[in-house]
């Protein structure tokens, strides 16, 4: 079948069942397309604070998701305080493999969390060499003297941040979601909602 239209004088468009067809998917394809880059969200990797670009190993939005136990108050309130002179990084080593990926994280948290508390005029000292310890449960730990203890996958059966006695811990059951609690810590120190 052949439906024939005529726009202008001497103008005429030809369309069979087949033309019909293509036309009506393509014009699907192109919808899908505009709704895919108009309206689903995009990872966010980087963002500018307080005019210092910031580049996270991590999406924001999905970390954004990330737990904190009791509350992302109570976490900015123990690791933001003005009383904070001292941050130590505990680990439980792993296997020469898995340990890498603790360097991974201090390199992300050391830097940002620096400049985190310089946007408040604070400057606390990080310890140079993060502590291998033995245990997560016999740590101690002050106000003054606040520790954050990276929970490593194979050690994980969660992936959270729980803030304890002046001890954060970031605890993540994969590589993934090692790397979003890390920013997630970040981004409550940054005040990021």
């Amino acid at each position: 079948m052949v439906y024939q239209y005529q726009y202008k004088k001497g103008i005429s468009i030809k369309l069979t069942r087949n033309r019909i067809i293509i036309l009506a998917v393509l014009a699907a394809v192109a919808i899908i397309i505009s709704i895919y880059i108009f309206y689903v969200p995009k990872p966010i990797y980087s963002l500018l604070v307080d005019d210092q670009q910031l580049d996270f190993r991590a999406d924001l939005r999905a970390a954004d998701k990330i737990t904190v136990y009791p509350s992302e108050e109570e976490l900015y309130s123990k690791l933001m305080n003005s009383l904070v002179e001292n941050i130590t990084i505990a680990f439980k080593p792993a296997s020469e493999e898995e340990n890498p990926y603790y360097i991974l994280q201090i390199l992300e948290i050391v830097p940002k969390l620096s400049f985190a508390y310089s946007r408040l005029g604070l400057q606390p000292n990080f310890n140079n060499n993060p502590i291998a310890i033995e245990s997560y449960e016999n740590l101690t730990s002050t106000t003054s003297n606040l520790i954050i203890a990276l929970v490593h996958p194979v050690y994980s059966n969660e992936t959270a941040i729980k803030v304890g006695d002046n001890i954060i811990y970031l605890k993540a059951k994969s590589h993934e979601d090692f790397d979003l609690v890390t920013v997630k810590l970040l981004m409550v120190a940054l005040g990021m909602k």
